[in-house]
């Protein structure tokens, strides 16, 4: 077997619970890929200062793939980015709100949110090291990078609806991916996991072969694709499930991190 020399993988759902809770050996594995000096990549929806929170619980220095691979970022230095068009994101913004959907918008590496919804932003906030700003009108705004639009939607028949309209209007135009079951992602089409791992294999010249990718939602799926070894983790979605050579049992059951002992570490 080709020797691994990068580990990259979604955080909620994969690496910890959607709590935020992690088991003390997925903390040890950690430490021993560092030791090893294999480079550990976190790949994540969550914006880069949610993601550098996490990062900072398992001692990272590695740059980080945050707003679901719409931006690489290595501390205060940016490597990649890819923004959602301003007046497409005003288009997106005028959509929901006639659906009255609950919104989130990075612009400028701020989250700002239009409906202060405490219930649904403390859920979204919680444990995860992140702030937001609220407004009365994003009209308030001038759109500038905005990494990602978020609609959280907790009806499933509108989620399918919404995600289906818009995937139907902006086909080529934006990546439109659930992340988790309220959670759907607006990017860039540029945007996506596996662009950003794309990148990081030309920036750290890797081959397909010395990567290994886990995941748990349709959003990881293209991360998946362009890895060697393709790693599905808990209550994952049937997309990844088809992608993937090997399925995990959730967070908690340590399945992730024993296969990564026996595949990267030979223990």
């Amino acid at each position: 077997m080709t020797k691994i020399k990068l580990w990259i993988s979604d955080i909620d759902g994969t690496l910890m619970n959607y709590d935020s809770t992690y088991t003390k050996e997925m903390e040890l594995l950690i430490r021993k890929i560092q030791k090893k000096g294999i480079k550990l990549v976190l790949a994540t929806g969550r914006m880069f200062m949610g993601a550098e929170f996490a990062a900072k619980k398992f001692n990272l220095t590695t740059p980080i793939v945050c707003y679901q691979g719409a931006m690489v970022r290595d501390k205060d230095k940016i490597l990649w980015q890819s923004s959602v068009n301003n007046d497409i994101a005003r288009e997106i913004v005028e959509y929901l709100r006639e659906k009255n959907i609950h919104t989130n918008i990075y612009n400028n590496d701020t989250l700002y949110v239009e409906d202060d919804n405490k219930t649904i932003m403390e859920s979204y906030c919680n444990g995860r090291g992140t702030t937001y700003k609220a407004l009365k009108s994003f009209d308030e705004i001038e759109f500038q990078n905005i990494s990602k639009i978020l609609a959280i939607i907790y009806d499933e028949a509108l989620m399918k609806k919404t995600k289906d309209e818009l995937k139907e209007k902006y086909k080529g135009v934006l990546t439109i991916v659930q992340s988790a079951k309220p959670y759907l992602e607006i990017t860039d089409k540029n945007a996506s996991k596996g662009n950003a791992l794309k990148f990081l294999k030309k920036y750290w010249n890797l081959s397909k072969d010395e990567v290994i990718a886990s995941g748990d939602q349709d959003n990881d799926v293209d991360m998946l694709e362009e890895a060697g070894i393709r790693i599905s983790v808990g209550n994952s979605s049937e997309q990844i499930k088809k992608v993937a050579q090997y399925n995990c049992r959730d967070v908690n059951s340590n399945e992730l991190v024993e296969l990564i002992e026996r595949m990267v570490l030979c223990e």
